[in-house]
């Protein structure tokens, strides 16, 4: 396996007291292509043997300029060592931008880009980071699509000791873009037309072969995989400490799915998966003036950790399975 290290830079965050050295690495994928990923190690600490895997969301930008990762997601264990995973084809020269069909977008990117691939380079690059015995505690987070791809992960890594995952969604992908297309309009008519068409869509992908098909910023792979995604099966093959976070006013996935769906998995007797709502944030933990509350959902994130891990210093082994809620 190919693995160099590229760069080591200082990157200081705003608002934070310590600078945090970013060192950037590559490793190969079993095509040849380069997997991009970066460790983040405070200045001021001992070798550390906590890892924070953080995993983004769905849109085309380098993980190194998704602020609130910096800014809060990763004081969800400030003592730990952060890894950061770049998605197929991107790395940090891409700048950012807020436009989901960005014209921009690296053409290897959005045709091998899929939720299988990103559990693919989670799993190259963890067997690099810790190869050795090196970070024997690993807590994986991740929200919206990088909440489904936590949820992924966490099913086929056996040692890790917790994780979070936040506004992702219900069971079915399909359930929460209806719930995205019913927010964004009020006109019944272009409701209905729209579904429709969104319905349409989703027979084609299931029952045509893989094309070079490109829809809002995706390829087929990721399409045809976010379709047939069960987030309830998914979830009942965790069986390590887990936190599911939704948003009540979230209009880009539905609470009443993600509701249905925990429902479910009480019945089913997952008592290792709690469930936690904020009924009053969207999608990206503001509230209905405006603000921000991520630091909250984040405090309150690393007050839940504590309860489930013990020894954090050394040793964070599961405490007792916790109660979906």
């Amino acid at each position: 396996m190919n693995f160099r290290s590229i760069t080591l830079v200082l990157l200081f965050l705003t608002g934070s007291v310590n600078a945090q050295s970013v060192s950037t690495y590559t490793t190969s994928r079993p095509d040849g292509s380069d997997i991009t990923y970066y460790l983040l190690h405070k200045l001021d600490t001992s070798p550390n043997n906590t890892l924070l895997l953080i995993l983004q969301g769905s849109d085309c930008n380098s993980v190194l300029h998704i602020e609130s990762i910096f800014k809060d997601y990763k004081n969800v264990w400030p003592e730990a060592d952060v890894l950061l995973i770049e998605k197929y084809g991107i790395d940090g020269g891409l700048s950012f931008s807020s436009d989901a069909e960005r014209k921009d977008c690296p053409a290897k990117y959005i045709h091998n880009d899929s939720p299988e691939q990103r559990v693919a380079d989670v799993k190259t690059v963890l067997d690099v980071v810790r190869k050795g015995r090196k970070y024997p505690n690993l807590i994986v987070l991740g929200g919206s699509e990088g909440a489904v791809i936590a949820n992924l992960v966490t099913t086929r890594i056996d040692d890790i000791n917790a994780t979070i995952s936040f506004n992702g969604g219900g069971r079915k992908f399909i359930d929460d873009v209806i719930h995205n297309i019913k927010s964004a309009s009020v006109n019944n008519d272009e409701i209905e037309e729209s579904i429709k068409g969104f319905r349409g869509f989703l027979n084609h992908i299931i029952n045509s072969k893989p094309s070079e098909l490109e829809v809002s910023g995706h390829g087929y792979n990721w399409w045809y995989q976010m379709l047939t995604i069960d987030q309830l099966e998914v979830l009942q093959g965790v069986n390590t400490p887990l936190l599911v976070i939704q948003g009540g006013r979230d209009l880009s996935v539905s609470p009443q799915k993600v509701d249905e769906m925990m429902r479910a998995l009480v019945k089913k007797g997952k008592g290792n998966i709690e469930y936690r709502t904020y009924k009053e944030l969207d999608h990206g933990f503001v509230n209905i003036h405006g603000e921000s509350n991520r630091e909250l959902v984040v405090n309150d994130i690393n007050v839940w950790l504590k309860s489930k891990l013990r020894n954090p210093n050394n040793s964070m082994q599961p405490t007792a399975e916790a109660s979906v809620d």
